[in-house]
């Protein structure tokens, strides 16, 4: 049986990341490194991967892993930019981990939300085959005007999951 993904060590991941939305401070980072990083983990754990990127440097996932059919399917969406840098008491993004509680840059909102709702679908897709779908959309820019949720939205539009859940 393989080993099932750790949601700690993926968010440490995520944390080290600099995903601040470029529209709320000018020198932000954007998704692309975080997408980048999201995309890899997920196709490696069988996830059929695709990049949204409608504005240059803002991309936003939709990751499915296919059920057998006949079954309803569920995405789970979260976002993957952050606010800026300036302000945090300590390294942003540097993770630490005390008294079991995970700190950093957008460990709160969502970067936690984001390697719960990864690691719950690999681990939920990688016990059997699955009836329906699952999807996971992990988008750009909620923290300014929320252009990877519109974007994932208008592409699913009548294809999505039967049921969404926005992680928060």
């Amino acid at each position: 049986m393989p080993i099932a993904p750790d949601p700690v060590a993926l968010l440490s991941r995520l944390i080290a990341i600099d995903s601040v939305n470029p529209e709320l401070s000018p020198s932000g980072a954007g998704e692309t490194a975080i997408a980048d990083f999201c995309g890899d983990w997920l196709s490696s754990h069988g996830f059929e991967v695709h990049r949204l990127e409608k504005r240059p440097g803002r991309p936003s996932l939709v990751a499915i892993a296919r059920g057998a059919g006949g079954g309803r399917s569920l995405m789970l969406n979260g976002h993957l930019d952050t606010v800026g840098l300036a302000g945090y008491d300590g390294e942003p993004l540097d993770p630490l981990l005390r008294e079991g509680k995970m700190f950093g840059r957008g460990a709160f909102d969502m970067k936690s939300g984001v390697a719960a709702m990864m690691t719950a679908a690999v681990r939920a897709t990688a016990q059997r085959r699955l009836r329906g779908d699952v999807i996971l959309a992990c988008v750009a820019d909620e923290e300014h005007s929320s252009l990877g949720t519109e974007e994932v939205h208008r592409l699913l539009v009548g294809g999505g999951g039967d049921l969404l859940l926005q992680v928060a």
